[in-house]
């Protein structure tokens, strides 16, 4: 306990009953105190009072003038550890301990000053403290104050002059603070993540910090290995043994999504109307994550994917875990016709100039009369041996419309050609409703 400003000093009484023992000593440390008067209950009462010593072998206690009982005074440390004691002073039954004094103690702090009636005796766990003889007496063991113990005697007012007192500080009871910032209590920390741990103590205005220590140390890594509650406690200690203590317990949780793979039917795949194609995706969760909760599809894995009607179609598979990450996989593909012309010739088809051409094709049965899209077929001149394929035409001469030959299986177009077109070459286009373009290659004679 540290020791205050210069006080002046005061004549102090006993409150009460003063008590015996360290704990319930009467506290007179927050002044200097030349004077105590207090009195024995009974022959076996002993009264211990707290003090500060300023230091320097400058104090001393004395009941010699103080009273006509037979005393005994007793000095101790803050802890009642035994430091000098005397019974008989200056040829009476009165007490002195004496200043300036080898046993005098030089340190300042705070002590306790204890007064007992004769043969009543301060004992420790093992005996006692101090040898049963007179004079100014060092203690005989080092154990701290536990009883007292001896013959009683009848009890009455007493009086002790003190020298060398002051005032100490008050003791310090209030707990150091502790700034725990990571993790922050209930935190969710995704699994895998780097987090170091940050915290610090401090005591300001108090006796001063003494320890600060975590379970994990500051600025080491938490653990995120694995999924779970993690705790982080740290311990605060000043030097007067006031104590504060911090847990907190932060979540390490799965925030990383399910994965989906989705090979069948893949992104921009053409498939044949009606074509058995069966669907192949899989789900997965990171390992050491909270785990695969579902895996669906727009129809279950190994079943068979929609091919029933030409067009764009999509497929889609998606996953879901356990802490409720989700997945999802969309993949596009087409279904279309599975065209052919009939009666294929040489290519280019060689044909005369302004006669009428039968186009013929198949797309595996009858599929209605519409199958053609909008501004099909057409015609798009080319140059005569140049393969390229030309994206649209103008609208061809078609006679009757697209017509079904139902032993043939197979779809007729009559084109009216132009006798202009002799020795020229053009493509027929087939323009189909599942999106597809088909062609035909002509070469035009006179």
């Amino acid at each position: 306990m540290a020791l205050g400003l210069p006080a002046s000093a005061l004549a102090a009484d006993e409150s009460g009953d003063a008590g015996e023992l360290p704990a319930s000593a009467q506290d007179l440390s927050s002044a200097a105190v030349d004077q105590i008067s207090g009195s024995f209950a009974n022959g076996g009462d002993v009264d211990l009072y707290r003090v500060c010593l300023e230091g320097g072998g400058s104090f001393s206690a004395s009941t010699v003038g103080g009273t006509n009982r037979d005393t005994q005074l007793f000095l101790f440390d803050a802890e009642g550890h035994g430091v000098y004691a005397n019974d008989d002073s200056q040829a009476t039954r009165q007490s002195t301990l004496p200043a300036f004094d080898a046993l005098t103690p030089a340190a300042a702090g705070v002590y306790l000053l204890g007064i007992s009636g004769y043969n009543r005796d301060p004992r420790g766990a093992s005996g006692e403290l101090f040898p049963n003889s007179g004079g100014v007496l060092a203690p005989v063991s080092g154990e701290p104050l536990e009883a007292w113990e001896g013959t009683a005697r009848l009890g009455g007012d007493y009086a002790i002059a003190l020298t060398g007192t002051t005032a100490c500080a008050p003791p310090d009871e209030t707990p150091p603070t502790i700034d725990l910032r990571v993790p922050a209590d209930g935190a969710s920390i995704p699994r895998g993540s780097d987090v170091a741990v940050d915290f610090d103590c401090a005591d300001e205005g108090g006796s001063g910090l003494a320890s600060c220590a975590g379970s994990v140390a500051d600025g080491a890594p938490l653990d995120t290995s694995s999924l779970g509650d993690r705790s982080v406690t740290v311990t605060a200690r000043d030097a007067d043994g006031n104590e504060t203590v911090v847990t907190h317990t932060a979540h390490v949780v799965d925030a990383t999504d399910p994965s989906v793979s989705l090979l069948t039917p893949l992104d921009g795949a053409v498939y044949l109307l009606g074509q058995d194609v069966r669907a192949d995706y899989s789900c997965a969760d990171d390992e050491g994550g909270s785990g695969l909760a579902s895996c669906t599809g727009d129809v279950p894995s190994g079943d068979a994917v929609d091919t029933g009607s030409v067009g764009t179609k999509e497929f889609t598979a998606q996953a879901q875990d356990v802490a409720g990450g989700t997945a999802s996989v969309t993949n596009a593909y087409r279904v279309v016709y599975d065209f052919r012309f009939r009666r294929p010739s040489r290519h280019p088809r060689r044909v005369r100039a302004g006669r009428l051409v039968i186009v013929r094709f198949s797309i595996d049965g009858f599929h209605g009369r519409d199958v053609l899209a909008d501004g099909f077929p057409q015609v798009a001149e080319t140059d005569c041996g140049d393969a390229s394929e030309p994206e649209s035409g103008d609208p061809a001469h078609i006679l009757g419309g697209l017509q079904w030959l139902r032993h043939g299986r197979s779809y007729l177009l009559l084109w009216k050609t132009e006798r202009a077109w002799a020795g020229t070459c053009r493509q027929f286009l087939v323009g189909l409703d599942d999106g597809t373009v088909h062609r035909a290659a002509y070469r035009f004679k006179r």
